[in-house]
């Protein structure tokens, strides 16, 4: 087993908790070697990737080893032919998809700052981009992966062909987890082909009442869209135009994409964008001071109560970023508005004083205590893993 690189602690504080020391280590073992000793001296552990989700979650407990996935990077595996690769959990999204691109391929997961998340990061905190629409769950583009448990364990799940779903499901319950019940290493990937061609339209609103008309109407043509937005407030700023805008994305055969693009200038009027456009929408959520994540169930329309006017909306989704939220009592009552409706607003980047005056990251659990408690015994026995950042992840 080899030994793990120590380095500067940097800044690999969380919520003003500074570790002691950082780790990084650049293999499997070395991975499942700090974890272990870690338990061992009943020390804390938190896992960083790009550090772009850092911030999603209550205060830790305790706090004492910032360790480093990045050093897990690279391709280990890619099957053009199966549409499958297996990657290391610290590989960017950006590198993944460049090495995918020469075999004219793609993982369709989007998220904020690709050149800095990660894979197991971006699957460990469940990360929404507009990719949603269509392309659901980044869980449901995973068929397994290497996993390493709160006491050192090295573990397997699923495996590296599409037909073996052996431990598929633990993939499932890792993704959303946020690190607090096993160190993904690495991942086997589903892949699609990269679009022959696409196309983005923008359509202007109004107001937010106006833009969510739109959306619906796209919505009930059923027309194969790839993406759909709607940004408001200080995004619409950024994004420049109408002072609320209404995003479409529309990928695959050249003719296909022709015909939808005229489709949906009979339903309403668009202009041209900059396919640019979706990375600067996706990353606005991880490049703003304050942020909460809504999420209601999917095909519904937004919750009664929510405040949309400042914000990324992912239409469809059941998925809304709030840029910049004020109020604390207005945030509890938006809280118990969504929550009424089955859904959860989650506070995903707050200093931890406005954490604690909203009543804590997470709202209403939602999933039974006892069962978090039993996952997280089961998983993470010595409590080495982020205690105390989550009672369970959400599952929007």
């Amino acid at each position: 087993m080899g030994v793990a690189t120590q380095v500067a602690v940097g800044e690999r504080a969380v919520d003003g908790m500074v570790p002691s020391r950082t780790l990084r280590p650049d293999t499997t073992d070395e991975l499942a070697g700090i974890i272990t000793a870690a338990g061992r001296a009943r020390e804390a552990v938190v896992l960083w990737g790009g550090g772009t989700r850092i911030g999603v979650g209550d205060p830790p407990e305790r706090y004492d080893i910032a360790v480093d996935l990045t050093g897990l990077a690279g391709l280990v595996e890619h099957s053009p032919a199966d549409l499958v690769c297996t990657v290391r959990a610290g590989t960017t999204l950006a590198e993944l998809a460049r090495a995918l691109s020469a075999s004219g391929q793609r993982w369709p997961v989007e998220a904020p700052c690709p050149e800095r998340a990660t894979v197991g990061g971006t699957i460990a905190s469940a990360a929404a981009g507009p990719s949603r629409l269509r392309y659901q769950h980044p869980r449901d583009w995973i068929i397994g992966c290497t996993a390493v448990l709160g006491d050192g364990t090295i573990t397997r799940a699923g495996g590296r062909v599409v037909k073996n779903a052996t431990g598929y499901d633990l993939t499932r319950l890792y993704s959303g987890s946020y690190g607090t019940l096993v160190a993904l290493a690495e991942v086997t990937l589903k892949l699609m082909a990269l679009p022959e061609r696409s196309a983005t339209l923008r359509a202007g609103a109004k107001d937010i009442s106006g833009a969510l008309r739109i959306a619906a109407d796209l919505r009930a043509s059923h027309l194969p869209l790839d993406a759909l937005a709607i940004v408001s407030g200080t995004a619409a700023e950024r994004c420049g135009g109408s002072p609320v805008s209404v995003f479409i994305r529309i990928g695959g055969p050249s003719a296909a994409v022709e015909r939808v693009a005229r489709d949906v200038r009979g339903l309403t009027s668009v202009t041209d964008a900059d396919p640019a456009i979706w990375r600067d929408i996706a990353s606005l959520p991880a490049e703003v001071d304050r942020v909460a994540r809504a999420g209601w169930p999917s095909g519904h329309a937004p919750p009664d109560g929510l405040d949309l006017s400042n914000a990324v909306v992912y239409p469809g989704s059941g998925i809304a970023f709030l840029l910049g939220p004020t109020g604390s009592e207005a945030f509890t009552a938006m809280r118990a508005s969504v929550e009424a409706a089955d859904g959860a607003l989650v506070v995903e980047r707050a200093d931890a004083a406005w954490r604690r005056a909203v009543g804590g990251a997470w709202g209403r659990p939602r999933v039974p205590l006892g069962i978090a408690r039993a996952l997280k015994q089961r998983f993470d026995p010595h409590d080495v893993l982020a205690p105390g950042r989550i009672p369970l992840a959400s599952s929007t």
